[in-house]
Order: structure tokens, then sequence, then C-alpha cells
């Protein structure tokens, strides 16, 4: 399986799975969604944020992620 890796400001390597790091990619892509809602609507984000809607939403964008993840990848961009 094809490994990522990253190179974290402080100097930290970190490596993981493309599995992971495709479920990494859709928590973030769900809060920016979630953010970006939140603002739109005047809330505070502690107001809307539900984690089984969190979870739902990682779960139906996985496989898709994880095939951008891997194209992402065998392409270098990554």
């Amino acid at each position: 399986m094809k490994t990522i890796t990253i190179h974290r400001k402080q100097g930290i390597v970190e490596q993981m799975s493309l599995t992971s790091f495709a479920r990494w990619a859709c928590l973030v892509e769900a809060f920016e969604f979630i953010d970006e809602k939140a603002e739109e609507l005047g809330l505070d984000l502690k107001d809307v944020v539900k984690p089984l809607a969190i979870e739902h939403y990682i779960n139906e964008r996985f496989p898709a992620m994880l095939h951008d993840v891997t194209v992402e990848a065998r392409s270098g961009n990554i």
C-alpha cells in the first residue's frame, strides 16, 4: 500500500497510508464545509457541530476521497 509522507513545519516527518490520509482529508473537508455554513448563517460553530453527521459525511465521502488521493499520489502531487 502506498504511504504518504508529510513534512510538518516543526521538522517532524509523518507517514500514513493512503486510507488514513483520505479519512483525514474527509474530516478536514467536513469541518471546512461546516465552518462555511455556520459563518453564512451567523451561527457559533459549537451550535452546529454534530459528530454523527460528520461521521456520516466521512463514510459517504471516503470512497471518492480515497480515489482522489490515490490519483494525486500517483501524479506526485502529494
